[in-house]
């Protein structure tokens, strides 16, 4: 028993030093020839002084600066690629050298958003590969500039003056809705379209951040949230089936004016079904608030009377 326990001590320390010699020799330790190595972001200064230059005001220079916010290599090279061979080339495209550095905005947008995932794959870019974005062919790039951001003070280095203009550049049918007279408020600068969206996807329709359009309207407006003694139904099933999120030329971001929107179910009623059943043209919903002068609590009530809403 003995000499079996030796036995296999003796072959395990051979195991080792095998292992030792092997990662010790030349043809592992050092690339091979033709292989570009990297040499630092200061060696891109010489040739791309301006590109360097704006690059040092970035989120992504300051984590350079910090090696403790990228555990890994930092700097140009972390996008681009060892530049050893590159430099060496100096500047003549016809060395193949030259052509060894990636430059992202040649490439496919697939292809350069997955050097961006490399570091950026958790927290709001979690969901990227499935977002409605990425599905597109959206890339990283199509929004986002990382030598000549737009944006004032970094932030998230776009290629607009902010967030707003970003996505109207391609949502354009939504400009017209911010136009209405009644309209979120971005136009004011109180919110903008990432606080409803995430641009990078997430497991909601529309890339919302919360999992409903109602749980994500009370966010803000909590006094909607309920539950309520008495519920309105199409309120508890969605926001949108009244009001029109982007914007619309009648109060509260309606779709329609009252009482023609309540009209759009209640057809039907002990009410006359429209303004013009009464022959003397007299109508408690041609002034004010219409319905809500009396089923003021559309939202939904918790009086114990209140079953048609209205206390």
């Amino acid at each position: 028993m003995l000499r079996r326990a030796v036995g296999f001590l003796i072959a395990l320390l051979a195991c080792f030093t095998f292992l030792i010699a092997l990662a010790r020799s030349p043809s592992l330790s050092q690339p091979a020839p033709g292989t570009p190595t990297a040499i630092g972001s200061q060696a891109c200064k010489e040739c791309h002084e301006a590109r360097w230059e704006s690059f040092q005001k970035t989120p992504h220079a300051r984590a350079e600066m910090d090696g403790k916010v990228v555990a890994d290599q930092t700097g140009c090279e972390s996008c681009h690629g060892p530049g050893s061979l590159h430099a060496a080339a100096a500047g003549d495209t016809a060395d193949a050298g030259f052509k060894t550095i990636r430059a992202l905005d040649k490439m496919a947008n697939r292809e350069a958003s997955e050097i961006c995932l490399g570091c950026h794959k958790g927290g709001e870019q979690f969901y990227w590969q499935h977002s409605d974005h990425a599905r597109a062919g959206v890339g990283c790039l199509s929004c986002h500039s990382i030598h000549h951001q737009q944006n004032v003070g970094g932030g998230p280095m776009l290629k607009t003056a902010d967030v707003n203009h970003q996505c109207l550049s391609c949502h354009k049918e939504k400009r017209a809705g911010l136009a209405h007279s009644g309209h979120m408020p971005l136009r004011e600068g109180a919110m903008n379209c990432a606080d409803c969206h995430n641009p990078h996807g997430s497991p909601a329709e529309h890339q919302l951040r919360e999992a409903s359009v109602n749980e994500l309207c009370a966010k803000c407006h909590a006094d909607k949230r309920g539950p309520f003694l008495w519920e309105h139904p199409p309120v508890r099933e969605n926001c949108l089936n009244c009001h029109q999120p982007h914007g619309s030329n009648n109060e509260k971001v309606l779709g329609a004016k009252r009482p023609y929107l309540c009209q759009r179910c209640h057809i039907g009623t002990r009410h006359p079904s429209t303004l013009y059943d009464n022959p003397d043209l007299v109508s408690n919903r041609l002034f004010n608030r219409s319905c809500q002068n009396c089923h003021s609590q559309v939202h939904g009530s918790n009086h114990p009377s209140g079953k048609y809403l209205e206390r």
